[in-house]
């Protein structure tokens, strides 16, 4: 199967260093194709007070062009046997499609209408602003959710990082035609899209949008990049986002991260997949749940961004056993960074990360996906599929290392969605701190 085509630009009036992004790999296995159209953007481009809009402005692009109603584009999808979804990420917006490869022409006409030509009417914001509010509420109703959120909007605040991607209750209520116009003018560009594809076609399929895009929305994309976030907490910092009635502890500890580019990450996720991420045999299961039953499931995570986003830690106990586990986790968490690894653990987390190495790039659509993770933050052509090359030189003593100049036990948060008249008094207890020190928040408070 050959590898991706880079194609930098298809108008001869075009400079190759402007025109939107081109990835195409052939794969007749199925006579189907899988399109995606990404912009550099995303959540962290929302602005202040207007959370979700780059969200609402997606979905909005699906609900109606200037030519086509809601039903008359989802109507034109089930003719071709297509489908065509939204999703906002941090730091990028994508449209991700899939239909009959005897359709794509047909595919890629309408995809290019609904990038350039959206008509944004309001009765269809109206619905749809109803349709998020019950979507988010429904989210906030289950307590893993709404740990990670509020997890995030306290850590980060101020910060980016810190607006969730399908915005906030307040902001969402007062969201206008005008903000989703200013929004769409602000993200939608060719300079800034990204196309990939995968399936059974042909590349020169692809000029008619290609050239649509670079006519009607030239241009680059008026973002900012992401700042880099210095607002970590100088000592230990305890959260409980109060909610009435819990019999169960959703707790997560965590802190800042490091960049995708990072030039420890190997051996960090190494790290992390000993520590947090390797199941039942990583030592975050092992002694939470196999040797205490404390928990059903304990994890650990990076979330990457091209600045330092965050690693986490999270759990699950019921109330007796929340004190008791947080204390564990923490002292866990130190010991990380003061002993690292184990001679055992990096050779299983080795071999187990060099077994696996392969399954992420052994589909076309998987590698689709890789280069477009690698082009929006900045990494080089293979490195997805190199990553196995760079594990195998990577010793103990670097992952170690590692570890000991990344963990920061003094820069910790933990938060966690309990009751707080049974956790405060007991969580103080345990981590021998003075009950002032715990905070409390509404779960509901935004």
């Amino acid at each position: 199967m050959k590898p991706f085509i880079t194609l930098l630009a298809l108008l001869s009036f075009a400079p190759r260093s402007e025109a939107a992004q081109f990835f195409f790999e052939k794969d007749a296995s199925l006579p189907l194709v899988y399109v995606t159209a990404a912009f550099k953007g995303g959540a962290t481009q929302d602005p202040d007070g207007k959370t979700g809009v780059s969200s609402l402005m997606g979905k909005m692009m699906l609900r109606g062009t200037k030519n086509k109603t809601k039903q008359q584009i989802d109507l034109a999808l089930d003719a071709m046997g297509g489908s065509l979804d939204f999703e906002t990420r941090a730091e990028f917006i994508a449209f991700r499609g899939m239909v009959l490869a005897d359709q794509l022409p047909n595919f890629l006409s309408l995809l290019a209408e609904i990038l350039t030509a959206p008509s944004f009417r309001a009765q269809e914001l109206d619905r749809l602003k109803k349709e998020e509010i019950s979507s988010i509420l429904n989210e906030l109703s289950n307590d893993r959710n709404l740990a990670r959120l509020r997890f995030d909007e306290t850590f980060f605040k101020g910060h980016p990082f810190s607006k969730p991607s399908n915005g906030k209750l307040k902001d969402l209520k007062d969201l206008s035609i005008t903000d989703i116009q200013s929004q769409f003018q602000k993200l939608i560009h060719d300079e800034s899209m990204i196309l990939l594809a995968t399936g059974s076609a042909e590349e020169n399929t692809f000029q008619p949008i290609l050239q649509s895009i670079r006519q009607k929305r030239p241009g680059a994309a008026k973002t900012q990049s992401v700042p880099e976030f210095s607002g970590e907490p100088g000592k230990l910092r305890v959260v409980i986002f109060d909610k009435p009635d819990r019999t169960q502890t959703q707790v997560v500890i965590g802190q800042k991260g490091v960049s995708i580019r990072h030039a420890d990450l190997d051996a960090l996720q190494l790290a992390n997949h000993a520590f947090g991420a390797g199941g039942f045999q990583a030592r975050l299961m092992v002694e939470l749940r196999v040797k205490r039953g404390w928990t059903y499931g304990a994890g650990s995570n990076f979330r990457l961004g091209t600045t330092p986003h965050s690693w986490k830690v999270s759990f699950f106990p019921k109330n007796a056993d929340t004190p008791a586990a947080i204390r564990e986790a923490l002292r866990m968490i130190e010991d990380l960074g003061k002993s690292g690894l184990t001679e055992q653990e990096f050779e299983n987390s080795k071999k187990s990360l060099l077994n696996g190495a392969g399954f992420s790039f052994n589909t076309p659509a998987k590698r689709m996906e890789n280069r477009l993770t690698e082009i929006l933050f900045g990494l080089p052509d293979g490195y997805f599929r190199d990553f196995a090359n760079r594990l195998s030189g990577i010793t103990r003593e670097q992952v170690n290392t590692a570890l000991a100049a990344f963990i920061r036990p003094d820069r910790l948060m933990v938060g966690l969605v309990g009751t707080a008249k049974i956790s405060k008094p007991a969580i103080a207890k345990a981590l021998e701190l003075p009950e002032s020190r715990i905070e409390v928040q509404n779960y509901q408070k935004e």
